[in-house]
């Protein structure tokens, strides 16, 4: 039986490792971006979270299909552009780091849906254990990328960690321009075989 899923498999296996890659070499950063939060700022950031994710899944029944599936997913890599484009333009900033923590909570109010939808669409067994495996290599690989790159940073006597954090977002830059290259090729129409 074929089904059409309008999904490049190869593309979206090349997808789920880059932006796991991506989120192993971002992870450190927020550390050091978001010391400037209070601390009562993360509570209304659950809150909110928690409360978008909830509205989200009144709409379940309507954004669970392949054409909403494929917005999202394009919407939710535009933000870590925005992110990325915000550090470097206002680095070490209260107002900064708080656009920056808003559009994570954005992209985590749709981290249910994605994986509900991708399970839905993508029923295959061996395909959804092939998309767990890459994103795991990839996440593993973004940490030892982001060790090694503080490490040779550390070997250029630049020790600051907000200076080592706004160089690494240059890499991360690239990092999501190859996560979005292969998005669209991965929404290319082509069809699995189950």
């Amino acid at each position: 039986m074929q089904t059409q899923q309008n999904f490049s498999p190869k593309a979206y296996l090349a997808y789920k490792f880059l932006n796991s890659l991506f989120a192993g070499t971002a992870l450190g950063t927020i550390f050091t971006i978001y010391a400037l939060i209070p601390p009562k700022v993360y509570s209304v950031g659950g809150i909110s979270l928690s409360i978008g994710a909830w509205l989200l899944t009144f709409f379940y029944v309507k954004l669970i299909s392949i054409k909403p599936y494929k917005r999202i997913l394009l919407f939710i890599e535009v933000l870590p552009f925005c992110y990325i484009l915000a550090f470097l333009l206002f680095p070490h900033t209260f107002y900064g780091a708080l656009f920056i923590y808003g559009i994570y909570q954005i992209s985590f109010i749709f981290g249910d849906y994605l994986v509900r939808s991708e399970t839905l669409i993508f029923s295959q067994k061996a395909l959804l254990s092939s998309f767990d495996k890459y994103k795991q290599i990839g996440y593993l690989s973004g940490l030892i990328v982001a060790f090694i790159f503080y490490s040779i940073l550390e070997s250029l006597d630049i020790e600051n960690k907000q200076a080592q954090v706004y160089n690494i977002h240059f890499l991360l830059f690239l990092l999501q321009i190859g996560v979005f290259i292969t998005l669209c090729f991965a929404l290319r129409d082509k069809s699995i075989k189950t």
